[in-house]
This record gives C-alpha cells, structure tokens and sequence, in this order.
C-alpha cells in the first residue's frame, strides 16, 4: 500500500492537534486513516481546515481580471456578512455555471493554523476546506471534527448535529457518507496556505487608513511649517546681527568702505591698523572677534553692542545657558541679568 497523499483534520476546539488523518493513493482513492499524530510517508501533506470554522457563500459574479474580481467579492460580502470584513480572509473557487463558491476563514484562526504548522515536523503544501472531502453529490453530509457538514444543492454548510440538519431540511432525503468514502480534495480546490498573506486592494480599506493618512499629512505639513517659522527667526537674527557688526566697524573705523566687516577686521588687526575710535571700543571689538567662533548661530542672539570696553549681548534666555558656561570656564569676566521677559542681557569685559 502506497501513500501518496495524507489529508489531516484538526481539532475544531481547544489547542491545536491531530484529530484524525485520512491517506490517499495517486488515484485519489481513500487507503488508510488513522487518529495517531505519528503521520505516515507521503509524497504531499495537506490540511483540512475545519468546516466550523468555515462559511460559504455563493456568488453570481462577471468574469473578470483577479484583482477586480477580489473589488466584487468584497462588495458583494459587503452586503452578506454582518459586522466588519477586516478580520476575516476569504479564497475563491473557480466559477462553475456562473456561481463563484467563496470560503470566509477569520485570520486570527489561519494565523493559529500557521504557528502549529511551524511546530510540525511534515511540510503542508495546501490547507484546503474540509468540504473538499465530500464526494461529489447533494443531500450529502459526513461526520466532521465538530458537528456535521453537508452538501445541499450545491450549497455548504454545518450543523452541531445530525439532528439540527433532520430538522431544518425535514423534506430532504439525506445520504450519510461513511468515514470511508470521503474523498480527496480536488486538484483546483482552493487553498488557504496560497492566501496566508492576504493580497488585499489598498482601495479596499480606504475608509479604514484614510484617517491615519490625513493626519500623516497634516503633521508633516506643520513641522514644515515649524521649520520655515525657525528658518525665518533665525536668518533675522543673523541680518541683525550682521548690521550691529557693520554699524560697530563704521564707528571705528569712519569713511572706510565696508564689504566684509569680520575679513576686514581681521586684515586691519594683522597690518596692526589703529582703531580709529576709542581705545576701550577697540579691544572691545577684538573681544567681539574672539568671540564670534564660539556662539552658536542658533544661539538666539538678538543684539550686539560694544561700549566702554565691553561687550554686550541680549540673547534668549532658555539659550543662554549653553554660552554663559563656556564663557565661564573660560575664566572670562562675564556678568548676566534677567530682562524679565524671557531674554537674558550678557556683558562680558576684556
């Protein structure tokens, strides 16, 4: 006796397990069962997902391209199912006369099925509905992991027992289908294993993400914002403080050409050029040049001036602490004071 195919049912409740296993030849034909997790050497492992955890539905759809297919399923579960479609996956069989046959698994079930398959030492290459087992037919039903399952008119489904199918069919003549005659799904049954990443229409869930997308949106555009408000400040602070550096070399040095007032001071310092103002202004000014390598250009310094031999500084004063440290360990003769209105005046002697 030759396996090829071994079909394994699962427990419809509880944790995860072996609930029996049905063996096939190449034929399709049924050669042995069994109920031990021990499973024996096939060729191809499948699994049969339990018909309790399974809904059907029937439906009349045009023949379409796969993506727009998936749209008109959607829509036409949209109608059907009570509640969200978000937790559930579905799989398609091939339309027969018209009629699509869809199977609806919840994915937190085929996420479960895929966790204890991943603990399995057999490889599963399809997990197809346990309907796929009935034999072709109507008014069939088998005993299932749970309850029964049936064929009527095309039409599956299952019941807790066979008495609730005796009593919501009573004009049906019903065929019990023994352990025995199960057969093996079909070559094109449909397989959730294919489905285990669910390819859904971004379009699809509009209404869901779209929320989320527009305040991505938003953000973004206020922290551009936040960032050319910043930019802006901070390039008036440098114009401003540009123009005190100008207005500072032309009390020192009157009639000289400004271009570059720092290059310029720089130029004149090593020619040994006189200042041309007061002496106090002068070494004031030298101070200022020392002290341009070490603020920050966001340092949120407002003004610059120079005056008496010293120089001084209104800045922000939640961005002054930075600058008040530095010059402190560097032993420099500082003295700051609050303005009271969140800025800082610094004034610091050579």
């Amino acid at each position: 006796m030759t396996i090829a195919r071994v079909v394994v049912r699962l427990h419809a409740q509880g944790p995860l397990g072996i609930e029996d296993w049905l063996g096939f030849d190449a034929a399709g034909r049924q050669v042995a069962h069994g109920v031990s997790a021990a499973l024996p050497a096939a060729e191809q492992y499948e699994v049969a997902i339990a018909a309790s955890w399974l809904t059907v539905h029937g439906l009349q759809l045009p023949i379409v391209a796969a993506k727009q297919q998936q749209k008109l399923i959607h829509q036409a579960l949209e109608d059907r199912v009570l509640g969200d479609l978000e937790p559930l996956t579905w799989q398609a069989q091939s339309s027969v006369s018209g009629l699509t046959w869809v199977y609806l698994l919840e994915r937190s079930r085929l996420l479960l099925l895929e966790d204890w398959l991943a603990s399995q030492s057999w490889p599963c290459t399809r997990w197809v509905p346990e309907f796929a087992l009935l034999p072709a037919g109507s008014d069939l039903y088998a005993q299932s992991g749970q309850g029964v399952m049936f064929c009527r008119n095309a039409q599956y489904g299952w019941l807790d027992d066979e008495a609730d199918l005796l009593a919501l069919y009573p004009d049906s003549t019903w065929h019990s289908i023994a352990l025995a005659d199960l057969t093996a799904p079909a070559a094109d049954c449909v397989s959730f294993y294919k489905a285990n990443k669910v390819k859904v229409s971004m379009a699809m869930h509009w209404q869901q993400w779209r929320s989320a997308v527009y305040l991505l949106v938003a953000c973004l555009c206020l922290f551009l914002l936040s960032v050319v408000s910043e930019w802006r400040v901070l390039s008036g602070q440098e114009r401003a403080l540009r123009q005190e550096i100008r207005q500072t070399f032309a009390s020192l040095f009157p009639g000289v050409p400004i271009v570059d007032p720092i290059l310029q001071w720089q130029s004149r310092q090593k020619a040994g050029v006189p200042v041309g103002g007061a002496g106090q202004n002068g070494d004031a000014l030298d101070l200022l040049h020392q002290m341009a390598g070490q603020i920050d250009v966001d340092a949120g310094i407002e003004s610059v001036s120079v005056k008496a031999g010293r120089l001084q500084m209104v800045m922000l004063e939640a961005k002054s602490a930075a600058l008040i440290a530095k010059l402190t360990a560097q032993g420099a003769k500082m003295k700051h004071q609050s303005m009271g209105d969140g800025r800082v005046r610094i004034e610091v002697e050579r």
